[in-house]
């Protein structure tokens, strides 16, 4: 009787069988690295809906629409809460009532390239961004110089659009940049509305 061997005998014309396990680790390989870019796309088009984004800019419409001015001096409540109407040239008033003297205007719409309603970073209020030509990028880098220098309140920059001072900050160190940002707890509504105004 003859002795069985272990082993199959060997088949000729018949192609050795392959592990399909690398094929499948490769596949199921391609399917995680789809997934995980399909999954960091919508992350990242959901995060760019999902943060406010700034109102289309576009240019003052009139140069007298918004202008800076140095504010001489500084008189809280004197307005009444009148924040609007008839006053002399050189006074206006601002939101929260006080009445300020001005110096000329030392730059105005005219040199005003865009402007934009957006949500101020960090935090969740809006501000409205002027950005200014070259010259006036340069003369907002004076003004600004100057009033640095200047003691209170002669060191506040009086931004003012239509007859009300919309915002009156302290300059602390000169701005050559050609960026101007109006802030004032503003709503994304408040600071559309502003925009609009500004550029008519």
């Amino acid at each position: 009787m003859a002795q069985q061997t272990p082993y199959p005998p060997p088949q000729y014309g018949v192609p050795p069988k392959r592990s399909r396990g690398p094929v499948v680790l490769v596949t199921v390989l391609g399917l995680v690295l789809v997934a995980v870019l399909a999954t960091a796309t919508a992350l990242l088009l959901r995060g760019r809906d999902d943060k406010p984004t700034a109102a289309a800019g576009s240019k003052p419409a009139a140069a007298d629409s918004v202008q800076f001015r140095s504010v001489l001096s500084a008189d809280p409540q004197a307005c009444n809460g009148q924040s609007s109407g008839p006053q002399a040239e050189d006074t206006r008033c601002g939101g929260d009532g006080t009445r300020y003297t001005l110096g000329k205007v030392e730059l105005d719409g005219s040199r005003v390239s865009e402007v934009e309603a957006a949500q101020g970073q960090p935090g969740p209020d809006w501000v409205v961004q002027l950005t200014l030509d070259t010259e006036g990028a340069k003369l907002f880098g004076a003004l600004t110089t100057k009033l640095a220098a200047g003691e209170p309140p002669r060191n506040q920059l009086a931004i003012v659009v239509g007859d009300k001072v919309v915002s009156a900050p302290v300059v602390s160190a000169p701005i050559t940049a050609g960026k101007v940002q109006i802030a004032g707890n503003f709503t994304q509504q408040d600071a559309e509305k502003l925009a609009a105004d500004i550029t008519g």
